[in-house]
This record gives C-alpha cells, sequence and structure tokens, in this order.
C-alpha cells in the first residue's frame, strides 16, 4: 500500500490524479474511492485535459459492494431506517409500550460504532446496566437481522474485510485511489492493507497513521487568504452574495466558487439567492421529510398530538380553520378544537381526527374494526393525490411496514414519521455555485471559497463522550491498529484542528467573514480561522434589484383626517395614539364577550322594568340570578345615560341621583378583583368628566359624585374609597386636558405615538410603516 501524507492543499489529489492516469493510459481500470460529494470533482479534474475511459469513482460503501458482487457474496441491504427500526424490536421486551425512536437512535448509533471498530457484542465492558443492556440489545439486533436475512452498511465492509483476508477474491479493478479522508478506521486500514495483497492501492492522507510509513511526503502550497468582519449576521449573508455575483461577472465559473456555511445558516443564503439570481446549489442531501409528498404525509401524522395551522392548511377542508388559527395565533388540540366548535366546523374537524389516528388510538375512526395499522397506512397514503402518485410511496409504505413490526395505537404513527424523517432521497444536485457544510467541502478544492460564519462554536468536528463507554475506557488508535479490532478507540484525537486547517485550503483564494453580533448580543470570531484583526467589509457594487433601486416604504398619509363627533371616551384613545384611534376603526372589532353584549344590551333598555329583565334573563342564564338578587339596584338606574357639553359627549352605563347626590356606575368583565376593577375606572376619561361637570354645572346643583366599579356576576366596588365632594384641582386639571384633546381631535391631526401601549397594538404595522422614525 502506498501512502501519501501531506496537509490539506499539498497537491495530494494531483499526484494521485498522476497515478491514476498513468494505469488508464495502460488500459486498466481505476477505482478512485471517495467521499460522495467528492465524485463530480474528481471526474471534472481528470477530465480538464482529455476524456479518460477505465475511471469510476466510488464511495467506500461502493467499494465493499463491487468486492462482495464479483464474488457472488452480497446480501439484500437493511438501510439506515430499517436498522433503527430493528433495534427498537430488539429494545422492546414484548410487555408495555415499545421504546421512544430516540432511545432506538442512541443504541443504533453506539451498535454502528462497534461494528465500525470490529467490537462484537461480548467485546463492549460490562461498567454498568447501561452497558450491559447494550450487549443484549446488539446481540438481539444481530439474531434479528439474521433472521431477515439481511446486512447493514458495517457487515458489508466486515464482509469484503473476510474476502481479501481469507480468500483469492475477483478484483476487477487494477489500481484502487483512496483520497479526501481526514482519518481512517481500523477496520478501513486492515480493508486497504489486505486489498493491497491484491491490487496496487494508493492512499492519501494528512496524517499518517500509527505504524505506517509515507512513501511519498507533501508540504503544503501557498494560499491566499482574506479576513472580514460583517455588524451583523444578514448584512455578512448580502456581501458575500454580492461577492460572488461580482465573481461571476469577471468570468469565473460557478463550478469554480463555493459557500461554507453552518447546516443552521444554509436557508439563510437560500432564501436570499433567487433576490440576487445567483444559481446557488444545495448540496446537503434531503430526506423524506424535506420533500412535499413527505411533509405533508409527516403533518398529517403529528397533526391528531399538536395541530398548528400550517398542518392544517394542508388538508383542503381544515384549510379554514387553518387561515382563522394563524390569525388568533392558536395552536394545540384544546384550543384548535374550541375554535372548530365557535366556527361551526366540530364535526368535520372531529371526522379527520377520527381519520388520522391510527388503529388502537383512542377516538380513531377504525375503532372496533378489522382494519390493521398497515391496512390504515396504506389508506391514508392513497387518499392524498400528491402521496399516491409519487415515484417515493413504495418507500413510505416501506417505512410503515417497519413501524409496524414494533409499534401500535399511536406509537406507530409516531415511529412511522420518525423512520420518515431517516429516510434519503436520492440527491443529484445541478451544477451551480456550491453551498456546502464543512463536511461537504472535505476532498474538493476550488478557485475562491466563502467561509461564513466563522464565529466560535459554529465550526468544529463535534467530538462527545459516548453515553455507553467513557473514555477512560477507551484505546488510543495506535493500540487499537495492534489489536487488529475488538476495541473501541478514543472519540476526542483533536479532530476540530483538521478540519479547520482544511477549510482555510480549499481554494486558491480564501475569504473568510463573521458577524460582530446577532440578535443575542455580541459574538466572538473563531482565532483559527479569522486571525487577529480581521478588516471590515469592504464596499461591492449593487447585485439585486432591491440594492439597484430600493423600494419606496409604505408611507401612510399623515394629513388632517375628517373624524366623526367624539365622546370623552373617544378623545382618551386618540389622546393615546392618534394613529391607532384611526386605524383601529377600520379594523373588524373582534367579537364581543357575552358580558359586554349583555351590557351593550342593558344600556339600550334606559331602564331595567320587569318585563325586560325576563327577556334578558333568557337571552343570558349566566347572569340571571344576579339580575335578581341586585334587581332593586338595577331598577333604580338610569341606563346608557348620556351628558353633553360643549361638544363633549359622554355615555354612562348607569346612573342614580338621590336628593344632590349622585352615584355612576360602570360595568366590568365578571371575576375582576376589586382593586383591579377598580383600577380599569380609574384609567377612564368618562366617568371623571361626568363628575367634574355635574359638580361644577349650577343646574344640577349635586354636591357629591360616587363612581362604582362593578363587575358582571359581582358587587359593586366604590372608586377612590369616598365620594367626590368638590371640584379637586385634578378633576380640573382632567377637563383642561379633554378640552386640548378635543381641539386636536377636530384638527383631524393623526399622527403616530410609538411607545409601551404598542405592545398590544392590533394595528402596530401601519404604525412602523408610516412614522418617519
Amino acid at each position: 500500500m502506498h501512502l501519501i501524507v501531506g496537509p490539506p492543499a499539498s497537491g495530494k489529489t494531483t499526484k494521485l490524479l498522476e497515478v491514476a492516469h498513468t494505469h488508464l493510459r495502460q488500459r486498466k481500470r481505476v477505482w478512485w474511492v471517495g467521499l460522495p460529494m467528492q465524485k463530480a470533482y474528481v471526474y471534472r479534474r481528470a477530465t480538464e485535459q482529455r476524456a479518460v475511459l477505465g475511471l469510476e469513482v466510488l464511495t467506500s460503501q461502493q467499494l465493499y459492494y463491487r468486492l462482495l458482487a464479483a464474488n457472488f457474496g452480497l446480501k439484500p441491504i437493511l438501510t439506515g431506517p430499517g436498522r433503527v427500526a430493528l433495534v427498537g424490536e430488539a429494545l422492546h421486551s414484548g410487555e408495555g409500550p415499545p421504546p421512544g425512536p430516540g432511545e432506538a437512535r442512541l443504541f443504533t448509533r453506539a451498535i454502528a460504532e462497534a461494528k465500525r471498530n470490529g467490537v462484537g457484542p461480548e467485546d463492549i465492558p460490562q461498567i454498568g446496566p447501561e452497558t450491559r443492556r447494550l450487549r443484549e440489545v446488539y446481540r438481539r439486533y444481530e439474531e434479528l437481522k439474521a433472521s431477515w436475512g439481511r446486512w447493514d452498511y458495517d457487515d458489508f465492509r466486515s464482509g469484503a474485510l473476510r474476502l481479501l483476508e481469507e480468500g483469492k477474491p475477483r478484483i476487477e479493478a487494477e489500481l484502487v485511489v483512496v483520497d479526501g479522508f481526514r482519518e481512517l478506521g481500523v477496520l478501513e486500514l486492515r480493508l486497504l492493507k489486505a486489498l493491497s495483497r491484491h491490487v496496487e492501492v494508493w492512499v492519501s492522507l494528512p496524517e499518517s497513521p500509527p505504524g505506517l510509513s509515507p512513501e511519498v511526503t507533501l508540504s503544503a502550497h501557498p494560499v491566499c487568504m482574506l479576513r472580514f468582519r460583517a455588524p451583523n449576521p444578514v448584512s455578512e449573508a448580502r456581501w458575500v452574495l454580492q461577492a460572488v455575483k461580482r465573481d461571476l461577472a469577471q468570468n469565473f465559473s460557478p463550478l469554480e466558487l463555493a459557500i461554507v456555511a453552518p447546516q443552521p445558516r444554509i436557508p439563510t443564503f437560500l432564501t436570499l439567492a433567487d433576490e440576487y439570481g445567483l444559481p446557488l446549489v444545495n448540496q446537503l442531501p434531503p430526506t423524506t421529510a424535506d420533500t412535499p409528498e413527505g411533509r405533508l404525509l409527516l403533518a398529517l401524522l403529528e397533526l391528531p398530538d399538536y395541530p398548528t395551522p400550517s398542518r392544517l392548511l394542508a388538508l383542503p377542508e381544515l384549510a379554514p380553520l387553518g387561515r382563522a388559527a394563524l390569525e388568533r395565533g392558536l395552536v394545540g388540540l384544546e384550543a384548535i378544537g374550541r375554535l372548530a366548535e365557535e366556527l361551526g366546523m366540530g364535526v368535520v374537524w372531529k371526522a379527520w381526527l377520527a381519520r388520522l389516528r391510527s388503529p388502537g388510538e383512542e377516538g380513531a375512526g377504525s375503532a372496533g374494526s378489522p382494519l390493521s395499522p398497515l391496512a390504515w397506512a396504506e389508506e391514508l397514503v392513497d387518499a392524498l393525490p400528491e402521496v399516491r402518485h409519487s415515484s417515493s410511496r413504495e418507500r413510505l409504505m416501506e417505512r410503515a411496514r417497519e413501524a409496524h413490526r414494533i409499534a401500535w395505537g399511536p406509537h406507530f404513527r409516531q415511529w412511522w414519521a420518525a423512520l420518515l424523517a431517516e429516510t434519503y432521497e436520492p440527491h443529484h444536485p445541478n451544477g451551480g455555485v456550491a453551498l456546502l457544510t464543512p463536511n461537504l467541502a472535505s476532498g474538493q478544492r476550488f478557485r475562491r471559497v466563502y467561509i461564513t460564519y466563522a464565529v466560535e462554536g459554529a465550526y468544529g468536528a463535534e467530538e462527545v463522550e459516548d453515553y455507553f463507554v467513557p473514555e477512560e475506557l477507551r484505546v488510543g488508535l495506535e493500540e487499537a491498529l495492534r489489536r487488529a479490532g475488538g476495541v473501541l478507540p478514543r472519540r476526542f484525537t483533536g479532530r476540530d484542528r483538521l478540519l479547520l486547517e482544511e477549510l482555510k485550503t480549499r481554494a486558491e483564494e480564501v475569504v473568510i467573514t463573521y458577524p460582530e453580533a446577532d440578535q443575542e448580543g455580541p459574538l466572538e470570531p473563531d482565532p483559527v480561522l479569522v486571525g487577529p484583526a480581521p478588516d471590515p467589509l469592504p464596499p461591492l457594487p449593487a447585485a439585486s434589484p432591491l440594492e439597484v433601486n430600493p423600494p419606496q416604504p409604505y408611507r401612510a398619509g399623515l394629513g388632517p383626517v375628517l373624524l366623526a363627533s367624539p365622546t370623552v371616551e373617544d378623545l382618551r384613545h386618540y389622546e393615546e395614539c392618534p394613529m391607532r384611534h384611526w386605524a383601529e376603526r377600520l379594523v373588524q372589532d373582534p367579537k364581543p364577550e357575552w358580558w359586554q353584549l349583555w351590557a351593550r344590551e342593558v344600556r339600550e333598555s334606559k331602564k331595567l322594568v320587569p318585563a325586560r329583565l325576563e327577556a334578558l334573563a333568557q337571552q343570558f342564564p349566566q347572569a340571571e340570578g344576579w339580575m335578581r338578587h341586585h334587581h332593586t339596584l338595577l331598577r333604580g338606574l338610569n341606563l346608557g345615560f348620556s351628558l353633553e357639553d360643549k361638544g363633549l359627549r359622554v355615555q354612562l352605563d348607569g346612573i342614580s341621583r338621590r336628593d344632590r347626590e349622585v352615584h355612576i356606575y360602570r360595568f366590568v368583565a365578571p371575576g375582576t378583583p376589586s382593586k383591579e376593577a377598580e383600577e380599569k375606572v380609574r384609567k377612564r376619561w368618562s366617568e371623571r368628566w361626568a363628575a367634574a361637570y355635574l359638580l361644577s354645572h349650577p343646574t344640577w346643583q349635586i354636591r357629591r359624585v360616587s363612581l362604582w366599579a362593578w363587575p358582571v356576576l359581582g358587587e359593586p366596588v366604590l372608586v377612590y374609597g369616598n365620594p367626590i365632594e368638590r371640584l379637586w384641582e385634578a378633576l380640573k386639571q382632567h377637563q383642561r386636558r379633554v378640552q386640548e384633546a378635543k381641539e386636536r381631535y377636530s384638527s383631524g391631526e393623526i399622527k403616530p405615538k410609538p411607545g409601551f401601549p404598542c405592545r398590544n397594538c392590533a394595528v402596530r404595522d401601519v404604525c412602523r410603516e408610516g412614522s418617519p422614525g
């Protein structure tokens, strides 16, 4: 085995291409083994000068398949979702509910790591109940897999290794090249050593594995590196897209450019790509959950547990309910159920809930019927035209069959949804500017690369300690190679350093950017990537239509407006924010509560005579007993009483006069505590203005005014604790304030007053668009 060692960008791939071309010119077959995303890059590099014949780029897994297939050693494959399902079956003892998908994934990862390192169930150290449980699950998993007659991904590696070490395999290629990997595991190195006994093998790595001596050692080539800081992530993303568009205008090929970003930042660039007219290509392999039919099916499987507006909108029959839930900001089973009853859609909602619950669940439509979970799943899939006619229908049903082996009732839906999220779809991205995660950038080089969001913690190999076997019970790679497998190697080996060094060499020119802060606060740059003193982003030409001709934001007409004759309470709303008062008149009022409807009916009654009391008791039975208990007081009130003076008008809920004393009542919501009810009336203008008017107007000859806050279904509360017996200075000032507000109101002045009340304003968007500030 020929080993080439060198840091990233040292020319390892170029050297290996020379070796490959030497064999290709001799009409020999060459297998180039690399990472999945490296295939197009290798073919492009190999055919830069001329066409080639006999070169085939494979992944490691495809190498194992080819070796076994040529020697008739293949078995049906157990895919990733099937592996999780089989581990879930191995975890289930047969009693109680099945394990959750999350627990099955945890054991699946542990078993996969053990198999990658040639560790059998009996080789896992017994240090506690969880490791003993792992051994049993591992052993049971292997038994179930054998009964299925299938192999998982790691079995193909082990099978190929046995074939090479024990027999005389038939190998179709005369040269095998392995390139693009940062490291190779124990079994991979053993397999390549065994393969080199039969054909010529060339391997490139950044560092020499223990016990192996490099045949060729290369040094790094110089890379031009530029580092910039941006104010925030949005300005960073826009600048990078401006730079990419400039590069394309300067005759860069799209295949010569790439953007590297942490996975959560990928959607940001895809969202802005249309605005900038850039051919960005997301290289992340999609899962079934990312396809239209997969998203639809997942939405329906999760809807009975937690309905949201987006899941409701997926069904045409429930779309009106979804729109209403979106407008009101409602989620959850109870809230959506109440909304459906309010909209008269209760029957449709319950019918869909029963239909979307699998057999065995409480409230399922198939309860008591012979319909099996698989039949229900097929019926659900075929009920959706987008899914029924999709090419992935069979894959969806395969996941349902795997879930059916271990789950039932609500667990069946949960497992089916989880396995759909584990299923990767065939991925053949188009040519364009590659949008890559750090791992997807491995093994490829470009002419110019933009590494974005280079802050602390954004880029790393994510080395974490194993849940089952701690780090101190593992061995180094040298010891693992000496034992030829059978032990777990250490997880913490400083992989972050290799990853970051590789990222800095992915192109002839590397541009590294980072934002100084985001919405959560300041961000620290990654010292390895960014260095000590990055420059601010240099200005670039405009690259999108919005930057060339920025759209003018909507400006509301803030000139004088002819407003209707106000009440004193209208003036209070106007004084808080003229814009809000004007805009809310154009917005449909929300549906009033029952007590507000009762108060309106009472005000219109003027006097609560016995006949009117009986009518209200029938219309509002919840208030009947309370009205009869307070009938004497209610009957003595002048309801809906109005006062007018100099163009100012108030409408009071109720007022009564006894000699030279007046009592003014204001109804508030049922159940309002006394202090809160008093505070609600004190904030209003109408009752205070009426009190000042009655005390100051000689016609009325009033000496005392009592203000009452009266919670419906409760007892009246005296505001201020005492009657008002004289015209306080505060009341005089209040009258002047009302008069000043009326003068501004009459002028039709409409201007927003941003401040604390904006938090619960229903028309705040109008204010924000119309306000110059």
